[in-house]
């Protein structure tokens, strides 16, 4: 019988590198955890969390990473710990062949502050999820009181993202308040009146009416001549003059 040669090199040769890949593959889940390198998004300032924060979210009573060896880490169980957490939009979790485990993660966007006047203050996050205040960081957002519910959040979010676009506008707008079902007032930086917006609809068209009232009459006779500026009328505004200017 003739021996095929190169069947049983290939057959040794394979032996062989699965030889070198066990020992490999055992040596490297034996070897200790080396280091925890944290990237995360500080993106529009926000500075919910730090690396010290995020060790201690996955160093903590039930599981010590710190202290694994690599094989002991699964990756897996790491990410959804961490997504889990109130200010965390997305985490990749993974090990390098140095013993390294990288962690980078995104942090939810706030984009207001609620106070429902119920003694429940929070964040409504940019996904429309929300977000507990911090004790480590006070986000620059536009502030939202009333009886806020769910399903105001995406009109509040549309209304934000319409502000923010605009330069007089986000130099103005200060807060909303919801003052009834469907019904928002808004209050500004400068001049001593409220406008009454109405419901979260028709955003952009009541917007360019108020800022066309501001430029043909507002800016003639001063800021505090009315008491109520009202957009929630079709293609009208109905502006209250104050009691003392109308006697």
């Amino acid at each position: 019988m003739k021996i095929n040669w190169n069947f049983v090199k290939f057959v040794l040769g394979m032996s062989v590198l699965i030889f070198l890949l066990s020992f490999s593959a055992h040596r490297y889940s034996s070897k200790p955890l080396e280091d925890i390198i944290i990237h995360i998004d500080y993106g529009e300032g926000k500075y919910f969390l730090n690396d010290s924060l995020v060790k201690r979210i996955i160093d903590n009573r039930e599981m010590k990473v710190s202290q694994f060896t690599m094989g002991q880490i699964r990756v897996d169980q790491i990410e959804n710990l961490l997504n889990d957490n109130p200010f965390v939009a997305h985490t990749e979790v993974y090990k390098d062949i140095n013993g390294k485990l990288k962690i980078d993660l995104k942090q939810k966007t706030p984009i207001a502050r609620i106070n429902d006047g119920l003694n429940n203050e929070y964040y409504l996050a940019e996904d429309l999820s929300t977000i507990p205040l911090s004790s480590v960081y006070s986000a620059q957002v536009l502030l939202v009181g009333g009886n806020v519910d769910e399903n105001d959040y995406e009109g509040i979010k549309n209304m934000i993202e319409i502000i923010k676009a605009d330069k007089l506008l986000k130099n103005h707008v200060i807060a909303m308040r919801k003052e009834a079902p469907n019904s928002f007032n808004l209050l500004i930086n400068k001049g001593d009146y409220i406008i009454e917006f109405g419901e979260l609809e028709r955003i952009e068209e009541k917007f360019e009416n108020l800022k066309l009232f501001y430029e043909q009459y507002l800016g003639k006779v001063g800021l505090d001549y009315y008491e109520k500026i009202n957009l929630k009328f079709n293609n009208q505004i109905v502006a209250t003059k104050r009691e003392s200017d109308e006697k």
